[in-house]
């Protein structure tokens, strides 16, 4: 009769016919999978800036930290679910950072926590089918069937044995670690000091260390409301008519691609022939919806921008209904990142539109359909803010973003798969959606003029964060802001303000004109000072109108 321990040493039959390995074994296996299968980018980064060897230290030392994360589960039960954990995080993060060009880090994860179920479906496609088969679901399936060696009695009943083994497996895993970063701290403090990337380039180790500060970011109890500008009141000058204005929250539009910004696309066409004031390329507070349209409607500038602070604080809108304001927020994106929880919603737009609707996803000029009549429906003598908040150019789909009327640059990228178009079929895509932007912008001056008689009436555009277009490989945005380039930090921004509003609050449309170095910081206290709404928290300095009035 066979004891336990021989044929535990037996070879496993079947498909896999291969001797069972040791739980340290399976580490040393996995490691070597998510190391060489997962980092090309970053074995190829290394190759670009550096010697080979160089990148073979720096590799094996990834090799070193992957190895210690394999082992982190133990080696009882939860061994091959971890493992198995690490490749579903490698696979799923190296799709998005070949196709796209994106890193890792904790703003893309909370960005795509925030992701709609429309966005998600954009970003689907057949070709994701034979990706994942090859670099998730093969590589899981034979971990999963490769057998692992039986404990002995002798193992088992020897816990202490056992435990010992495990930790001086981990523990000099950690050691060799330490030692090779010690060897070579100048040498890697160097690369990674002039090319920061490089850290989110490393699977899963970018992936994990976002999910941790993403989980440290996160208040561990609910935090309590912080009301601001509490003594915010509205003091228009006598014998003025009550406000009018509607702010458009755009989406993903870079300023470079506008026709009025100098842009050789006419991408503008009708909001060339209105009397504006272009404040051409504003910096955007970050490159992703889920901390711009916080960070820009919030009081806290980009420097001290605390996601918590802006979404349990009063942002502009809270601010402007204390003071009177009637304000109305109208959704053709993905939410609005808490900002509009105490202002009154209106999502009927998209049930009764005529245009073709896709769970919740309209054209943009749909959010002008029935608008006359909300309008209508107020009291004339209370000033209204209308938000519009658009899809705008949101990607990867850009050619969904334009009706087929509105279509001027051909051919046009019709796939999600941006890598597979050339560069300028991207481009006559994204910039055909800007044209219907700027149809929308036009259209809502057109329906703001016909308020004239009621209301001193402006319109303000910004959009919230910009997109790359393939430039170095690049695509989408969501970039770590130190490293974005200014395709996904510099945006647009515009006012159009009727003769009787500038009358009214004595602006000088040329001074205003001449501002430089504008941002995201502006917003706050300017569509106050818009308004007309007086309180001792207003900011000057950040805001536009306070230094070009007349005297």
């Amino acid at each position: 009769m066979l004891t336990h321990s021989e044929t535990s040493a037996k070879p496993f039959h079947g498909i896999f016919a291969v001797w069972p390995l040791s739980p340290w074994q399976l580490n040393l296996l996995s490691a070597l999978l998510l190391t060489a299968g997962y980092n090309q980018i970053f074995i190829n980064s290394m190759l670009a800036i550096a010697n080979t060897s160089i990148t073979v230290s720096l590799t094996t030392l990834l090799l070193l930290i992957n190895l210690f994360l394999c082992q982190l589960a133990g080696e009882g039960r939860w061994q091959k679910p971890w493992l198995i954990t690490l490749i579903v995080v490698c696979a799923c993060s190296q799709y998005f950072m070949l196709n796209y060009g994106v890193v890792i880090d904790k703003h893309m994860l909370k960005n795509a926590m925030e992701t709609d179920t429309t966005e998600i479906y954009g970003l689907l496609s057949v070709k994701m089918l034979p990706y994942f088969l090859f670099n998730l679901v093969l590589p899981a399936a034979l971990l999963l069937l490769i057998p692992v060696a039986a404990k002995t009695p002798l193992a088992t009943a020897n816990k202490i044995r056992s435990a010992l083994r495990y930790w001086a497996v981990l523990l000099g895993t950690l050691s060799l670690t330490i030692v090779l970063v010690a060897s070579q701290f100048q040498t890697y403090a160097s690369v990674f000091r002039e090319h920061r990337y490089l850290k989110q380039q490393t699977l899963p180790l970018s992936a994990l260390t976002a999910t941790i500060g993403l989980l440290a970011a996160t208040p561990a109890s609910p935090r309590s409301h912080q009301s601001y500008a509490t003594d915010a009141v509205q003091q228009l000058p006598p014998g003025a008519k009550p406000r009018l204005i509607i702010f458009v929250l755009g989406e993903t539009v870079r300023a470079d691609h506008l026709g009025i910004n100098g842009y050789p696309h006419d991408t503008t066409p009708n909001l060339a022939q209105r009397k504006l004031i272009n404040f051409g390329a504003i910096s955007a507070c970050g490159t992703a919806t889920a901390i711009s349209v916080p960070c820009l409607l919030s009081h806290l500038t980009k420097d001290n921008y605390d996601e918590a602070v802006a979404k349990h604080s009063d942002n502009v809108l809270d601010v402007l209904q204390r003071a009177g304001i009637k304000v109305l927020w109208r959704n053709n994106n993905s939410g609005c990142k808490s900002m509009c929880d105490r202002v009154q919603p209106d999502s009927q737009f998209a049930i009764n539109s005529r245009y073709h609707c896709n769970d919740g996803a309209c054209p943009d000029l749909a959010l002008l359909e029935g608008l006359t009549q909300r309008i209508l429906q107020q009291d004339s003598a209370n000033s209204q803010l209308i938000v519009l908040h658009q899809q705008g150019n949101h990607g990867p789909e850009y050619y969904k973003r334009s009706l087929e009327q509105h279509k001027v640059f051909l051919p046009e990228c019709r796939t999600n798969l941006l890598n597979e178009c050339e560069q300028q079929q991207i481009i006559n895509a994204y910039d055909n959606a800007i044209v219907s932007t700027d149809l929308l912008l036009d259209n809502t001056i057109t329906l703001l003029e016909s308020f004239n008689e009621r209301y001193d009436t402006a319109l303000v555009y910004v959009s919230d964060h910009g997109e790359s277009l393939g430039e170095n490989g690049v695509y989408l945005h969501g970039l770590p802001y130190w490293m974005a380039p200014e395709a996904q930090t510099k945006v647009p921004m515009l006012f159009w303000l009727s003769d009787s509003l500038s009358h009214n609050t004595k602006l000088n449309h040329n001074c205003l004109q001449q501002k430089a170095n504008l941002s995201h910081d502006n917003i706050f206290d300017t569509m106050l000072s818009l308004f007309a709404v007086k309180t001792t928290t207003l900011r000057p300095e950040l805001d536009l109108l306070s230094a070009c009035r007349n005297s």
